[in-house]
């Protein structure tokens, strides 16, 4: 198949589904402009869902507590249920 056909039968698609013709070639973004819309998105991402000092401070205050979930030894639920225990 070369550019041709391939046109030809994205036309024929167009007609087929009555989808309107492109009024200008569509240029495909390059790599480089993917990544950089793709971290601009998640910046925003991240902005609107960012921790609030309260839960960073408390997990702090939850490391140094002696008998806190966070201990060595301690129990926790993982995701599927079951129980392990904290190593290190």
């Amino acid at each position: 198949m070369n550019r041709t056909e391939i046109e030809e039968g994205a036309a024929w698609g167009r007609r087929l589904f009555r989808k309107p013709e492109p009024a200008a070639s569509e240029r495909k973004l390059s790599s480089a402009e993917r990544v950089a819309a793709w971290l601009a998105q998640n910046r925003e991402a991240e902005a609107k869902s960012t921790q609030t000092r309260s839960a960073v401070e408390q997990t702090r205050r939850d490391l140094n507590t002696p008998g806190s979930a966070f201990t060595v030894g301690a129990e926790r639920y993982a995701a599927d249920g079951s129980r392990w225990q904290r190593v290190a």
